[in-house]
């Protein structure tokens, strides 16, 4: 199925956030876009593929602000046809919550949390920090959205704008690839694939 045929979804990541030099974990934090990642968003937009903006029945964006920001930054950018699609914030596709290792560098992480680094790592899917969620959850819920917007929007493509994290869980789904192998998927800042059977 072509992306201007009766389904299919659209994935596409945010763009790129302020230069993070110590690799901080970010997760569920609310960080902006830098004007690179504005730059990355507005050129997704202008990208668009003509038959998809004719044919686009929504845009669905976690409800965090870079995912927010590339979203209307997208919109604002693409030429409609018709008219844009509504715009709906969807926090089921937030970013992994990393709870109590947000913020963290890993080292940091080791100090304060021996041998979790590594129990993450041999248990990538399952395995959850101190009040934050596994990718296992964060599929489920991601999941769960999409299934949800389905049905609200039987017909017609759908683009969804979120997170690395959600969507290497919904490509491995998709792709029926162990959710502990999610890190195997590149996701580069404003990436984008269309899934035509969904």
């Amino acid at each position: 199925m072509s992306a201007s045929g009766a389904g299919g979804v659209w994935l596409a990541r945010h763009g790129a956030l302020p230069p993070n030099p110590e690799r901080r974990m970010v997760g569920a934090r609310d960080i902006p876009l830098s004007p690179l990642g504005r730059a990355q968003a507005a050129a997704l937009g202008r990208e668009l593929p003509p038959a998809l903006a004719r044919s686009l029945r929504a845009v669905i964006c976690s409800d965090l602000r870079r995912c927010r920001e590339s979203a209307a930054l997208l919109m604002a950018a693409a030429v409609w046809p018709a008219g844009p699609p509504p715009l709906h914030p969807e926090p089921d596709l937030r970013e992994i919550c990393l709870g109590a290792w947000e913020g963290l560098t890993q080292a940091e992480i080791a100090a304060r949390f021996p041998g979790a680094w590594e129990a993450r790592g041999a248990r990538m899917a399952g395995y959850a920090p101190p009040d934050g969620e596994s990718f296992a959850q964060v599929q489920a819920r991601a999941l769960r959205a999409l299934r949800r917007w389905r049905k609200r929007c039987p017909e017609g493509p759908l683009l969804l704008v979120s997170h690395a994290g959600v969507i290497r869980c919904l490509l491995a789904h998709y792709l029926a690839l162990p959710l502990g192998e999610l890190m195997r998927i590149p996701q580069h800042y404003a990436c984008r694939v269309f899934l035509p059977e969904w």
